[in-house]
């Protein structure tokens, strides 16, 4: 029995690293490192520990918070209540990804393996990377709490919260899932149809059971402070949970571990002997078969779509810079000294005298960010060995790299969406204030893409064997992100000069525009004489 679950957490350190490719850095110190990869690094830690820093000052702002409105005792409830929920996103995100986008499963199924063992092996998988994500959130929330409060006990509850809550949220998912996984396999439909619909129905649900509650405590007549402590709850019991015995609270040891066995039982109980993406093979009448055609320029940007979207490493490398980068500056005003002078900035901001130079500001920081563009510069390189299938399919490379260079910009549109959203809402800008923001940053975003492309088509890197090689090291973003930097740092330089020199706005603005027209037919004509 102890070999069987040897094997089973063997499988399941083996799949982590199928799925997740980030699980093998360890290997890359064993090779020669090169200039790129220790830069990428030491940028990645640098930037973590920033967002950590403000995540550590946001959870002792709202512990003072609360301690001054004397529900401190609430600490407890928001905590677990607001990891449960990030838990909860990021289970259905493992879970989605490791049963419905990996091809695991079917080079398991030649070998002598049970499905219940790789079913077990890969809720073990999203179980672990649970524990570790829980582990650092948990542990400044500890750390403030053991501050303010004085008492070692602290650390007993959190170890046991933090044993019990991944299960709690991850096991509903997990029979739904696997449930969905055998429906499909039954009615040899698609999986992923079935486990996101499994996984509407489960959360329409809880909502539904979460309203009634809500109308029975307010039919109730019961206290609003008591109300909102009831629905912050993580787990039914949660207040008297944590109000046990540290001996008692140990117990949870327990239940964590037959949690990890009720994943194996269940996987058994519910896939039985066999499992099959398809068992037998589907008779399909081809008088029946609807086919759609549609226009090329339509077909090619949907296939865009789906090849990013589908791959995790392409949508955490190309979207991290998008929504990450623009919440960091309210941040900055929200948690530093200057978030006292934050009401005079939003009064500076509409006046006359001061808006355009708040314009400037805001373009220069939605043009840096979206400098770093790793969509754009690693369109044809993410091809890979499929690279054949752009050269004979009837759409030349030239219209081809257009339609990659739409495909990108739609992603960089919506970062400015989200940068304009934060300096209307957050720093009150104006309306006319956020056109013009909107109208030359969107200009800026289709350089940047145009430039990315145009870099990538001429030498993509096409021998790659993990999808994060191919924009980690590909040394075409890299020129493209210095290139665009350049670019930015000679536009701030020619303005400051203008600004300097006392120039009227519009001579300013007809200088942006026209050269920004200019650079952009020129990229265009590189691509469009770029042999085929």
């Amino acid at each position: 029995m102890m070999k069987h679950w040897i094997k089973i957490f063997q499988l399941s350190r083996n799949l982590g690293k199928i799925n997740f490719s980030f699980l093998n850095f360890r290997y890359k110190f064993k090779e020669r490192l090169d200039m790129y990869f220790v830069v990428l690094t030491c940028f990645i830690l640098s930037l973590a520990g920033v967002i950590y820093y403000y995540y550590f000052q946001i959870v002792n702002q709202v512990y003072i918070e609360l301690e001054v409105l004397g529900i401190n005792a609430w600490f407890y409830h928001l905590v677990s209540c607001g990891i449960s929920i990030v838990l909860t996103i990021i289970s259905i995100f493992l879970l989605i990804n490791i049963f419905c986008f990996s091809k695991d499963i079917e080079n398991l199924q030649l070998f002598p393996v049970e499905p219940c063992d790789f079913f077990a092996s890969k809720y073990i998988v999203v179980i672990l990377f649970c524990y570790g994500i829980e582990t650092l959130l948990l542990f400044p929330i500890c750390i403030i709490q053991i501050q303010y409060v004085g008492e070692f006990s602290v650390i007993i509850t959190y170890l046991s919260i933090a044993l019990i809550l991944p299960h709690i949220v991850a096991l509903p998912l997990s029979v739904i899932i696997t449930i969905c996984l055998k429906i499909s396999m039954i009615f040899k439909r698609p999986k992923t149809l079935f486990v996101i619909t499994g996984i509407i129905i489960y959360f329409t649900g809880i909502i539904v059971y979460k309203a009634l509650s809500i109308k029975q405590i307010m039919s109730s007549k019961q206290d609003f402070l008591t109300m909102i402590n009831d629905l912050l709850a993580p787990f039914p019991f949660f207040e008297q949970y944590i109000t046990l015995h540290i001996g008692l609270k140990l117990f949870c040891i327990i239940f964590a571990l037959l949690s990890v066995v009720s994943y194996y039982y269940l996987s058994n109980f519910i896939l039985g002997e066999k499992y099959a993406l398809y068992d037998k093979e589907v008779k399909i009448k081809l008088e029946k078969i609807a086919f759609h055609s549609s226009t090329k320029l339509k077909s090619y940007l949907k296939k865009e779509y789906k090849t990013f979207f589908r791959n995790p490493v392409y949508v955490i490398n190309g979207l991290f810079g998008i929504f990450i980068t623009p919440f960091l500056l309210p941040l900055f005003f929200r948690l530093t000294a200057a978030a006292k002078s934050l009401e005079q900035i939003r009064t500076l901001v509409i006046t006359p005298e001061f808006s355009f130079y708040a314009v400037l500001f805001a373009l220069a920081v939605i043009i840096f960010t979206l400098s770093i563009n790793v969509v754009a510069s690693s369109s044809f390189s993410r091809e890979g060995t499929n690279f054949w299938i752009a050269e004979i399919i009837p759409y030349s490379l030239k219209q081809q790299a257009f339609v990659k260079v739409l495909f990108s910009t739609s992603i960089s549109i919506t970062g400015i969406i989200i940068n304009c959203f934060i300096f209307k809402f957050y720093f009150h800008y104006g309306f006319i204030q956020i056109g013009w923001i909107v109208l030359v940053s969107t200009l800026f975003a289709i350089l940047w893409n145009l430039i990315g492309v145009f870099i990538d088509m001429k030498r993509p890197k096409l021998d790659w064997t993990n999808e994060a090689e191919a924009i980690k090291q590909n040394i075409n973003v890299i020129l493209s992100i210095i290139l665009c930097i350049s670019i930015c740092v000679g536009f701030c330089f020619v303005t400051l000069k203008m600004i300097q020199n006392a120039l009227p706005i519009y001579t300013i603005i007809c200088f942006t525009f026209c050269s920004l027209f200019a650079l952009i037919f020129l990229v265009c004509k590189g691509i469009t004489s770029n042999k085929e």
